[in-house]
Order: structure tokens, then sequence, then C-alpha cells
């Protein structure tokens, strides 16, 4: 049996359960919230940070951020100082992962998630429930996907974005770093600048 741990307590890691196989289980939460720490939700207990050490042998799915605070992933993932051989991967058994794709670790896939040939997912991404992501495709590390995102063939999105829900990128778009794409855009074109904002049909 697999143990982990999943930080932060949220939704998104409340969604993590319904991904985990048999042999797994989460074992707690962690959270930073003073108001969760001690306290069980769903016959699971929410631990402070202490817990990485107090549990040396558990995995660590970790799946903060929101429209908000994305660009804090990274540094927020760094300051809890897992080892990488307890990151873990979990993929809800209804995902459609095609042949040779490329998922890294600490990577969370929701249901009905499609991803096919030759993509590629790099560390720390969250892909939420029926979203698609297509060939040649590279969702850069940290990103955060959110539900029924359509992300055509031969995309390269930069690190640290967030694509919002139901928002559509055409075939073989370049988007750069730490970029927010509102929910229900359309994005036709390059987003070259960093740490953009952009929204729309086309997305501008």
């Amino acid at each position: 049996m697999q143990q982990l741990l999943i930080f932060p307590y949220s939704g998104t890691a409340l969604e993590a359960l319904d991904c985990l196989s048999d042999d797994q289980e989460c074992i707690g939460f962690i959270s930073d919230n003073e108001d969760h720490i001690n306290k069980t939700f769903f016959g699971i207990n929410v631990y402070s940070r202490d817990a990485i050490t107090r549990f040396p042998s558990t995995f660590v799915l970790i799946v903060n951020g929101s429209p908000t605070s994305f660009k804090n992933r990274k540094s927020i993932i760094e300051s809890l100082k897992i080892e990488d051989n307890r990151l873990i991967s979990v993929i809800h058994p209804s995902a459609n992962i095609g042949k040779f794709v490329k998922i890294g670790k600490n990577v969370l896939i929701l249901g009905g998630v499609t991803i096919t040939s030759n993509a590629r997912v790099d560390d720390h991404v969250c892909i939420l429930s029926n979203s698609s992501v297509h060939h040649d495709t590279t969702i850069g590390a940290y990103t955060l996907i959110a539900s029924g995102v359509t992300i055509s063939g031969n995309v390269d999105v930069g690190e640290n974005c967030y694509i919002g829900a139901g928002s559509c990128i055409k075939n073989n778009v370049r988007i750069a770093k730490r970029v927010l794409i509102g929910s229900g855009s359309n994005v036709v074109k390059n987003l070259e600048e960093n740490d953009a904002i952009v929204k729309g049909n086309p997305a501008k």
C-alpha cells in the first residue's frame, strides 16, 4: 500500500482523493492554515508541515495554486523541501493517456482528461477534469490547467502558467512564463510576454 500526504487541504486535494488507486491511501492533508491544522475532514487528519518529517516513508502530492496565487506555486513547492523520490504523480483511472506521453513527478491528472501521443507534462503540473492536451504539446513545470480546457497539437505552454476553465489554445501556439489565461478564452496566437494576463475571444 502506497501511503501519501497531500498539500494543502483544498478542493483540489479532495478531488485528488478520487484519483487514488486501490493500493494508495491518503493518510493526511498538510496545511499552512491554522484553522485546518489538527482537525479532521472527511475522515482524514490535517497536519502542519511537521508531518513531512513525522511520516518520512510517505509519498507527497502537492496541489497548491489558484488564479490568484498560481505565481507562488513554485516557491511554495520549493519551500516544502520534499526529496524527489517522495514526490508522487496521481492519475485518475478514467484519464486517457496516449502512447509516448511523458509525465513528470508531482503531477495530478483528474478524471476525463485526455493526453495524446508524444505530449509532455513536466513536473508539478495539475490538469483538472475533462481537459485535453493534444499531440506534441509541452506543458511547462508548475502550470495549472483548469477543467474543460482544450490545448491543440504542438503547443508550448511555459512554466508556471494558469489556463482558465473552458479555454482553448490553437495549434502551434507558444505561451510565455507565468501567463494567466482567463476562463473561456480562445488563444489563437503566440503570447510572448511573461506575466501577461489575457482573456476573451480572441484572447488579448
